[in-house]
This record gives structure tokens, sequence and C-alpha cells, in this order.
């Protein structure tokens, strides 16, 4: 019940109540800047799940740049964020973005990213962990 008090929260489902159609986009739009992507870049990570539970395609959509909302919270120094979001839908780890990179892909890149690793196949769908 605390993310129904969260003033994300409450801005986004007054945005919703303003315009029905506020997460709405067309499936044949590929490159897109979402309300996700916004969260994501920004690390607000109740407001990011909330909007992947009530939109799950958006969470695959690639903005302008060719990133998804993973890429953005991986990239933008948001750990929590991006691992809620896995947690929430596995499969975000095997989109391909920019260059056909997937948040796995830069994860496995460098010993560094170990942990990343290990967060995103706890997580991952049972055929990639066999």
């Amino acid at each position: 019940m605390d993310a129904a008090r969260d003033p994300d929260i409450i801005v986004l489902y007054n945005s919703i109540r303003e315009n029905p159609q506020y997460l709405e986009v067309p499936n044949e739009m590929k490159f897109v800047e979402t309300p996700l992507h916004i969260a994501a870049f920004e690390g607000r990570t109740t407001l990011a799940l909330e909007i992947l539970r009530l939109k799950p395609t958006l969470g695959k959509k690639l903005n302008f740049d060719g990133h998804t909302p993973l890429d953005l919270a991986l990239c933008n120094g948001h750990p929590t964020t991006m691992k809620r979001l896995v947690r929430q839908d596995p499969d975000l780890i095997r989109v391909p973005g920019r260059g056909g990179i997937t948040p796995l892909h830069y994860a496995a890149k460098t010993d560094e990213n170990i942990d990343l690793l290990i967060d995103f196949f706890s997580y991952a769908p049972p055929q990639l962990r066999t």
C-alpha cells in the first residue's frame, strides 16, 4: 500500500484519469519515449514498476536513441530500478537495444559486472539457466 501513497504513483494515475490513452503506444511504433523510459532513466523505481505492471509492452520499446527502459536504468547508475524491473519481467534482459546489444550482453561483457550477471540469471527465465 505504500506505493499507493507515492507521489509519483498519484501523478501517474491522475495523468491516466486526464488522458486514458496516457500509456498507450501503438505496437507498430518501434521507437518512442515512454513514461517508463523516463522513470527508469531517473531511477524512480516505484513509478517504473507500476508503469511496467500496467503496460508490460513498454518494457520492450526502444527510445529514439535505441535504448530500452532497462538500458537506461543500467547505464544511468540505478541498479535498484534495474534489478526490480528484471524481477518483475525477466524477459527484459534479452531485449536487443542499440547495436543489437541486450542488457544480458552488457552484463557479460566485463568482470566488473559479475554481480549484475548473477542477478540477471537469478531471475532469468528457466531456458537461460540451463
